[in-house]
């Protein structure tokens, strides 16, 4: 089964993530989080969760077409902050599919 995408498009003062099921289902609508001040992720939290019960790993990219990775220490750590959130997103998924789930 294919995995679902997440692509983050980096911008000035918020990132744009949007999800691809890549089976035909409606994906979710495209989720903003604002970097402008503190950072609230707890909707693509809720987000993750909903995916779980589709038992699939996520595939992520970034798009930052501005370069604010290189230049902008805060984006930097919200993309950090957004790969420890994925990468512990799809060692749940491995160990669910290890233990039969």
């Amino acid at each position: 089964m294919d995995n679902i995408l997440i692509a983050n498009n980096i911008e000035k003062d918020k990132v744009s993530i949007k999800f691809n099921f890549q089976d035909g289902r409606l994906s979710f609508p495209e989720l903003y989080l604002s970097t402008s001040g503190d950072i609230e992720l707890n909707p693509l939290v809720i987000k993750l969760t909903e995916l779980l019960e589709l038992h699939r790993e996520i595939e992520i990219t970034y798009e930052d077409p501005l370069s604010l990775l290189e230049t902008d220490s805060k984006i930097k750590l919200v993309k950090e902050t957004l790969d420890d959130i994925y990468k512990s997103f799809n060692i749940y998924i491995i160990k669910d599919e290890d233990e039969g789930f």
